[in-house]
């Protein structure tokens, strides 16, 4: 049985490189978008969002949950991991060939020929992805992130520097289609020289079974998902033009590196922590509840820090041509500011096993999102941007449903412990708000506002004494150390 004190130590060394692969990876990725947005126009990333429609769900009909199962699976064999990696690579080289053949077709259904070509080589994307998925997942399985780190880095610059000069050379789009190929050539081979796996097993028709038992279910929950996020960049492409499409998918790019940075962090570290202690439910409850309440005392007011300075943010990182994606993005950060709910209670599910209930959660959050997507769409990108944020506080309530069965965990406990955090951003934002009426457009504004926030929040929380600001001090307490905290950094 895993100890507290190992499970701690563990947790200590991953949350340390996890933090910092991700946080760098993400970094060099959004500095190179920095630099893309004022090299290329919102046409050119326009184009490349109606294609990540199909490279994306097509990506994860890959993946197909199997790499997910190897981590809940903890113990994974021989046979297990070349199984996977035979069904990955197959179905990779299957989906590559039928998305080459049907590039003509989507061209058309954009009215843009120039998506031909550029769908062609982006199916190349596929069988990388594949080569890649069990090192990956044995990686996290064991929470060796050190490793990864280098990886995930090298192969961000390397592909950043790729785009950088194309862009600079004036190959539009391409640049944008060379760095995803690039970047995923090098994150596979990096994986494969880092990680030391090689393929040492056989097919084994019940090994691969038992893992799509599970994996199965995730990869329905994952393509409902998935699909209801990318319906917004498919209806806006088709219904209006590359431009409306490109400014949309800057907002939400940019209101999802935050969300895509904390969903990998917490994802990575909290599925293997929750499934070495899901044969205990009252502990699984209690990380499950400081998990959140750490996660949210973070991520709650960077999401509505970012709501409340967009306009002036989005004229500094990506110039004054990109400002109609500063209402959208003030929508799109308050539709993520629950991000942490959705992840970690799915988290749970997940390493209890019960990935048959990830997808009935899918299918009810579906049900909400898609036809409040199709039914702003034909309005515009700020309806759409509305809808996204209706439809994620819908969602909170779905995601929390079975945490209340399982784990007495209900929505309305996990609310009463943030609750103080949520009053206290608010507070921030606030004075973030009255910094920037005040400085009006002076090009100090956004320091201010940020400066006033941060201030607010910090002295809130250090004169209320919050317990989500105990937390954080005895988390980082226990970074520092090396060594878990006393009570096993499982405290409800």
């Amino acid at each position: 049985m895993t100890t507290s004190t190992d499970l701690g130590r563990r947790a200590t060394h991953a949350v340390w490189w996890s933090a910092l692969e991700i946080g760098t990876r993400y970094g060099v990725q959004f500095a190179v978008t920095m630099v893309l947005a004022r090299l290329l126009t919102p046409a050119d990333f326009g184009l490349m969002a109606m294609l990540l429609v199909f490279t994306t769900f097509a990506a994860l009909l890959v993946e197909g949950g199997l790499g997910t199962a190897l981590v809940q699976k903890q113990a994974s064999t021989d046979n297990d991991e070349t199984s996977v990696f035979l069904v990955n690579l197959g179905a990779g080289c299957a989906l590559a060939l039928a998305l080459w053949a049907l590039a003509p077709g989507i061209a058309r259904f954009y009215a843009q020929p120039a998506l031909s070509p550029l769908l062609q080589a982006l199916a190349w994307l596929l069988p990388l992805g594949a080569l890649a998925t069990v090192p990956n997942a044995l990686l996290t399985q064991q929470l060796d992130f050190r490793r990864r780190a280098g990886a995930e880095l090298l192969a961000s610059v390397g592909s950043g520097a790729v785009a950088l000069w194309l862009a600079w050379r004036g190959h539009g789009v391409w640049s944008l289609a060379w760095q995803a190929l690039v970047g995923a050539a090098l994150r596979a081979a990096l994986l494969w020289w880092l990680s030391g796996w090689r393929p040492r097993g056989r097919y084994d028709r019940a090994a691969f079974a038992g893992l799509f038992r599970f994996g199965g279910y995730l990869l329905l929950a994952n393509a409902l998902s998935v699909g209801a996020l990318r319906l917004q960049s498919l209806l806006l492409g088709r219904l209006f033009d590359a431009r409306t499409l490109g400014v949309y998918a800057m907002a939400q790019d940019t209101q999802q590196a935050p969300a895509q940075l904390a969903s990998a962090l917490l994802n990575r570290v909290g599925l293997p922590m929750f499934a070495s202690v899901a044969d205990q439910p009252a502990k699984l409850a209690g990380a499950l509840r400081l998990s959140l309440r750490l996660s949210m005392f973070v991520f709650a007011p960077c999401m509505a820090g970012l709501a409340v300075v967009s306009a002036p943010l989005v004229r500094l990182l990506y110039g004054p041509q990109w400002g109609e994606a500063a209402p959208l993005l003030s929508l799109l950060a308050l539709a993520a500011l629950f991000w942490p709910l959705h992840v970690l209670n799915l988290a749970a599910l997940g390493a209890l096993g019960r990935s048959d209930l990830i997808l009935k959660l899918e299918v009810a959050k579906a049900a909400v999102t898609i036809p409040l997507v199709a039914v702003a769409s034909p309005f515009g990108a700020q309806p759409v941007a509305w809808a996204a944020l209706a439809a994620s506080l819908a969602c909170v309530w779905i995601n929390t449903r079975h945490a209340h069965r399982l784990l007495d965990c209900r929505l309305r406990v996990q609310l009463r412990d943030l609750r103080p955090v949520l009053l206290l951003t608010l507070a921030a934002s606030a004075a973030a708000w009255a910094a920037l009426a005040l400085a009006g457009h002076a090009p100090w504004a956004l320091g201010l506002a940020i400066a006033a926030a941060v201030a607010t929040y910090t002295l809130g929380a250090v004169m209320l004494r919050l317990q989500a600001w105990q937390d954080l001090l005895e988390f980082l307490r226990t970074l520092r150390s090396g060594m878990p905290p006393t009570n096993g950094g499982l405290r409800a």
